[in-house]
């Protein structure tokens, strides 16, 4: 029953991709948690979207995630991500993880109900009023906040909807000026059409997923936009063939009820763990209304892989 635009206040955590990692979801929860109450219970979340691929507990995240927005229904915002469409979902192995779990049929009954949910999905969330929450990026076709809300719900495939497209697909590009075609789906977008849109969405700021970060977080425009992700040790396909895993961070945003942010990072070990990291340093001068957490990975230049 939401709208393609939800929103939510002040102050929240935002999570990046998940990509099927149920520990790290779960140690998402837990790191929020205030005076033994686990995140969900203290906390509002808004999820990017990417909650399932090719790792091997995709339903256990999606099962989680619907059963805490059924109960948290004005703190639990899931938006929809390009995962979260049949025939990706499909390719990832979703309806293979639940025929080996239920057998055929029943199995192909359950992929194609959930498949029917992720339809239901919002495409954006504004949390405060400042800052857009999408899991893949802008489009030339948005030029207001009410474009989003004209976005048919359920929408089975999002393809057959620019806009919806490009929210889902959609990935900055350095150097770039304006829009261009991006291969499959979606557009690359430059620094002065994020720019051109923000103003015309009254944002701040965008908060985005859809790529794979080495630091699990990175900077694009100046500040002005953030992708998130939130699965460390990512086993993309490539390095799956090769039979390991990559060695990225995963992070998840915090934003403050005077709407300052600051990250909370998994880190990698060589045995496989993680541990968790926060840094929170004083931003650019010309961001005032912000705050970050940072190291020096951080001021690498942006860059990444989606889906």
């Amino acid at each position: 029953s939401e709208p393609p635009l939800v929103h939510c206040p002040f102050p929240c955590v935002v999570v990046g991709d998940i990509r099927g990692q149920f520990t790290d979801l779960y140690r998402f929860f837990s790191f929020f948690q205030k005076e033994k109450k686990p995140g969900w219970l203290c906390q509002r979340y808004v999820f990017l979207g990417g909650y399932v691929d090719r790792a091997k507990q995709s339903i256990e995240c999606v099962v989680l995630l619907f059963l805490l927005k059924i109960r948290f229904p004005k703190s639990i915002f899931l938006l929809r991500g390009s995962n979260e469409c049949k025939n990706v979902s499909r390719e990832l192995g979703f309806r293979q993880s639940w025929e080996e779990r239920l057998g055929q049929d029943q199995g192909r009954d359950m992929f194609s109900m959930f498949n029917e949910a992720f339809t239901h999905l919002p495409f954006a969330c504004i949390v405060g009023s400042t800052i857009l929450c999408v899991h893949g990026g802008i489009s030339p076709k948005l030029t207001s906040l009410d474009d989003i809300m004209k976005i048919p719900k359920p929408l089975v495939d999002p393809t057959t909807d620019v806009l919806a497209c490009d929210l889902l697909w959609s990935d900055p590009m350095l150097r770039l000026k304006g829009f261009a075609p991006k291969s499959p789906h979606g557009v690359n977008f430059g620094e002065d059409v994020l720019s051109s849109t923000m103003k015309k969405l009254k944002v701040k700021m965008v908060v985005r997923g859809h790529q794979m970060m080495m630091n699990g977080f990175s900077k694009f425009g100046e500040m002005s936009l953030i992708t998130l992700f939130s699965a460390p040790s990512y086993a993309t396909a490539t390095v799956s063939q090769r039979g390991n895993k990559a060695n990225n961070r995963g992070s998840a945003m915090y934003i403050n009820k005077e709407g300052k942010i600051g990250f909370k990072m998994l880190v990698p070990h060589g045995d496989g763990e993680v541990s968790a990291q926060k840094k929170v340093v004083r931003i650019h001068e010309h961001c005032k209304d912000y705050e970050e957490s940072v190291d020096d990975e951080s001021k690498k230049s942006f860059g990444g892989s989606g889906q």
